[in-house]
């Protein structure tokens, strides 16, 4: 039997994404984050994850690795993914040089979005991340609502069930037509063809018959002394 997946589906809606981001003014670090969560669909931990040597910058790729399902995939970086990416590459390259003329040997962190105060692999975000939800007054809100909004947008742009799997790494094509607005559109414009398609005769035909009908039943009606 088909069964489609029960897991809830709460997406960002604009209003809320403006307000969102309104606040993430007062948490830097944390903006980007979010920012490529909701252009890529990533995963909270595989964006925590992700190193420098998963972007490719001259094919415009991002290199997902350590997945949950355990199979690695490739994100195409978008216009606001890139101009993201680019930047926290100039802001790495700034906080180097900034320990350069400290004298400190520091070696740049490998990661692309490092904790901001160890520099190491990013651990915790959700208290930062439900402040900025509190001061945006956005209730029932997770970070992996991000994905659902990313995976909702791309459907509504017209992307397909199979390429939405393959963006966000679903094995089972069921969980990317939950998305996908295609097979509803395609159903559409099947039912609606006949429509278009039909003959003035057959509309006209249609219309009479309908008028007959209720002929009938009008005179069943007095006949039964109906009102």
């Amino acid at each position: 039997m088909f069964r489609v997946s029960s897991e809830r589906v709460r997406y960002l809606t604009p209003e809320e994404e403006t307000r969102l981001f309104e606040q993430l003014v007062y948490c830097e670090w944390l903006k980007p984050i979010v920012l490529i969560a909701l252009h890529t669909g990533m995963r909270r931990g595989e964006i925590c994850n992700l190193q420098w040597f998963d972007l490719n910058f001259d094919r415009g790729l991002i290199h997902v690795r350590n997945t949950k399902n355990g199979k690695d995939r490739i994100i195409p970086m978008n216009a606001t993914v890139r101009q993201l990416l680019e930047m926290q590459k100039v802001l790495r390259a700034r906080k180097a040089q900034e320990n350069a003329e400290k004298g400190k040997s520091h070696v740049p962190s490998p990661y692309v979005f490092p904790s901001p105060r160890t520099e190491k692999r990013l651990v915790e975000i959700k208290y930062s991340f439900v402040r900025a939800l509190r001061q945006a007054k956005i209730t029932d809100l997770r970070f992996h609502d991000l994905r659902h909004t990313a995976a909702t947008r791309m459907g509504d742009a017209g992307a397909d069930a199979f390429t939405l799997a393959a963006i966000f790494g679903w094995s089972d094509i069921r969980m990317a037509m939950r998305y996908t607005h295609a097979m509803e559109d395609a159903k559409r414009r099947a039912v609606e063809a006949i429509a278009v398609g039909a003959t003035g005769a057959t509309r006209e035909n249609s219309a009479i018959e309908i008028s007959r009908d209720r002929s009938v039943t009008n005179e069943k009606r007095q006949a039964l002394g109906s009102p």
